[in-house]
């Protein structure tokens, strides 16, 4: 089934086969997702808890079918994963591992919501399986919390990546070339950069 996707102003468009992706969504609780979101002047776009609802993607089942050129990446270190959003209005689209190797695109479950609301997504893609890196969470822990990432759930990532790259889902990418280089050269913040933003994130807690 082809589910649309697009950018809040509507000028980065695209789909997804959704085949095979039921049952993968979490919400990540992470400071770095917590700062980039901050970083684009998006906190509207994590929930009360400081979260993102994630959808993994295989990524030559993602593709943007207008607007790639409003398409910009950044990179919270030099190593780390590279985080597309459209320029365009700043809605975050899709996070792509640090190498190509790795064949995953997390994609904000919101991103699907303008074409297929909220019951739609669930009904699409399964409901919440667990919400990771609580221990960075804001306010009264949510349910399915975990204060790292469960075992279980590490085990689904690397079968999901798995099957990705022996099924021929792993390529092409919408995020690297048929040689592994990034289609959008990210722009790496500075460390006084990311310490600026950490202020704005949920504060390790001890509680859990």
């Amino acid at each position: 089934m082809q589910v649309a996707f697009e950018c809040d102003c509507g000028k980065v468009k695209g789909s997804v086969e959704s085949k095979g992706l039921k049952g993968y969504r979490a919400v990540c609780l992470c400071d770095d997702c917590q700062a980039y979101a901050h970083y684009l002047k998006r906190a509207d776009t994590l929930d009360a808890n400081g979260g993102t609802d994630i959808i993994p993607m295989m990524p030559a089942k993602m593709k943007i079918t207008e607007g790639m050129e409003q398409m910009k990446s950044i990179r919270l270190y030099r190593a780390g994963m590279f985080r597309c959003y459209a320029e365009c209005c700043k809605t975050p689209i899709g996070n792509a591992m640090a190498s190509v190797k790795m064949p995953y695109i997390g994609m904000p479950a919101r991103v699907f919501e303008k074409k297929n609301s909220a019951k739609g997504v669930d009904d699409i893609f399964g409901p919440v399986t667990e919400r990771m890196q609580a221990r960075f969470a804001k306010g009264e822990l949510p349910p399915l919390a975990q204060g790292k990432v469960s075992f279980k759930f590490m085990i689904k990532v690397v079968k999901f990546m798995l099957t990705a790259k022996f099924s021929g889902a792993g390529s092409p990418s919408p995020f690297f070339t048929s040689e592994g280089n990034p289609t959008l050269e990210p722009y790496v913040l500075t460390k006084e950069e990311r310490e600026s933003l950490r202020p704005l994130c949920g504060s390790l807690r001890t509680d859990i």
